[in-house]
């Protein structure tokens, strides 16, 4: 359902799938796209400790991030960016404006 009704934001690294809700929800994916089940995990990972410390600033909702090949790959610190970048997204579309 989120996938059919949310709306995507893409990065190098990964694709969040955002809905508005009131009670948050996440979910990580990593396809066997990514590589082996290691991979697949170090994925899954590395995604759920970048949500962990970035979270504060997101808006709530229902999050869904699919890890692309590149996660496993590029650095921690880019990743970390390019996530701080989709929250920025999510909040100018999704905040209300008083």
């Amino acid at each position: 359902m989120l996938f059919k009704r949310g709306k995507s934001f893409h990065a190098d690294a990964f694709v969040c799938f955002f809905q508005s809700a009131e009670e948050p929800e996440v979910g990580f994916v990593a396809s066997k796209k990514v590589g082996n089940a290691v991979k697949r995990n170090y994925a899954r990972r590395r995604l759920r400790e970048i949500f962990r410390a970035e979270s504060r600033a997101a808006p709530p909702g229902r999050y869904a991030l699919v890890a692309k090949k590149p996660v496993t790959e590029i650095d921690f610190g880019a990743i970390r960016e390019q996530f701080g970048r989709v929250i920025k997204q999510i909040s100018r579309k999704y905040t209300q404006k008083v």
